[in-house]
């Protein structure tokens, strides 16, 4: 429910109520004073008639007399007996719908004058008649109506008011809504727009001001690793080049040289990763990839041969199978995330196998750890760090399905290379 439409149901509820309760209490006013009224007249009236040792008399339309069966039949078929209180109207309506007038009113009061009881009543059988007799000729409205009509004019008239002040305040309040969900980055060199209100054209300062932050930040961040990725290929691609010149230069080092050697050459293969992922993750979403057709299986073979290295020392078996199916996908980025997903794979395995399944367009990697306690340790870690962050921000962007899950043993990932345009 939006607010626009919360505030207008509570407010008009809240008046509706307050309507209501302001007319049935005029209403009820209105009946107790015209009670009041007839029982002030009847008083009166008891107390002066009758008069001249009668017993019985009509004054003005009521009945007055001394003796109880003297009475009019009508009155008592509706009191049977003397009402015990005295002084004290009483009243039956026959046929009242309350919002307009009862067919028959039947009244009596009791009053006590010189020792004995005076008894004043008054009856009308036909009102309805006598009313249509006496405004035949001119439009009659009953007073009850006329409060409920009063009523429901000023419940009218507060929704008209209510909807204008919605319309004043609404308005700008929806267009800065409107305006907050398509602010893009793009958009924050515009003027912002006038909302009207003080307190909104805050809001979407605030608005503004933080999304600026946000952006530059973002700016900050993606230079920093472009920058630090670019600088350090140079080194990287140095260190290459002179790892391969050594063996060149002496093809049959001693054991503990080679030892060097190898460390070596892992740790630029490390680096030269590492400097593909800082590239990635300092691009933007929208790049344009070339899409081509490439074989998935060689691009696996080739991804856990130059991994095998983080096996080394490591009760690891690596079990690998795929088939020659050309895919069409972008070579550059499905590499980055096949090194990743089999890195982790091999790094959090000391003692188990690695399974790893492509068939067309899906590998599957599974890593199972023999040592239960090894992989207490590393539960929860398959996530962390860039080579996870960068999988996932690739499988987004290239639309790639891809799903992560921890058995009793290891870890089971699935991904599916299909071939959708970046976004």
């Amino acid at each position: 429910m939006s607010i626009r439409t919360y505030i207008f149901a509570l407010l008009t509820s809240f008046v509706l109520l307050i309507a209501v309760i302001l007319s049935y209490q005029s209403a009820r006013l209105f009946i107790g004073s015209f009670g009041m009224v007839i029982e002030d007249m009847m008083l009166q009236i008891g107390q002066e008639y009758p008069n001249n040792g009668e017993v019985e008399q009509t004054i003005l339309e009521y009945h007055v007399t001394t003796d109880w069966q003297k009475v009019p039949q009508p009155v008592r078929n509706y009191f049977p007996e003397i009402p015990e209180e005295t002084e004290e109207l009483h009243s039956k309506f026959v046929d009242w719908a309350y919002i307009a007038p009862p067919k028959k009113i039947y009244s009596l009061l009791v009053l006590n004058r010189d020792g004995k009881q005076v008894f004043v009543s008054r009856f009308n059988e036909n009102i309805h008649d006598e009313m249509a007799a006496e405004h035949e000729d001119d439009f009659f409205i009953d007073p009850m109506v006329i409060i409920i009509l009063v009523g429901l004019s000023g419940i009218i008239i507060f929704i008209l008011v209510l909807l204008y002040v919605f319309k004043k305040i609404a308005v700008p309040v929806e267009s800065l809504q409107a305006w907050g969900k398509q602010l893009t980055l793009a958009d924050l060199e515009n003027n912002q727009p006038d909302f009207k209100f003080r307190e909104l054209n805050e809001l979407a300062n605030i608005i503004h001001n933080n999304l600026a932050s946000v952006a530059e930040s973002v700016k900050r961040e993606q230079a920093f690793l472009s920058y630090a990725s670019h600088e350090l290929r140079t080194p990287i691609a140095v260190l290459r080049s002179n790892s391969a010149l050594l063996e060149k230069v002496n093809s049959s080092p001693s054991d503990k040289e080679r030892e060097i050697r190898n460390r070596i050459q892992r740790a630029s293969l490390t680096m030269k990763s590492m400097t593909e992922t800082l590239l990635w993750l300092s691009r933007e979403g929208d790049i344009d990839m070339p899409i081509e057709d490439v074989s998935l299986g060689d691009l696996m073979q080739n991804s856990q041969a130059e991994l095998r290295y983080l096996l080394a020392g490591k009760s690891v078996e690596v079990n690998i199978c795929t088939d020659q199916s050309l895919v069409a996908i972008a070579q550059v980025p499905t590499i980055i995330v096949l090194n990743n997903l089999v890195r982790n794979a091999f790094q959090h395995t000391q003692s188990g196998h690695v399974d790893i399944l492509q068939r067309g367009n899906e590998v599957i990697i599974n890593n199972v750890e023999h040592d239960t306690h090894e992989l207490a340790n590393s539960d929860g870690e398959l996530g962390f760090g860039l080579g996870m962050q960068l999988v996932e921000k690739l499988t987004t962007q290239f639309g790639w399905p891809f799903t992560v899950s921890q058995g009793k043993s290891g870890y089971h990932v699935s991904i599916i290379f299909e071939n959708h345009v970046a976004s």
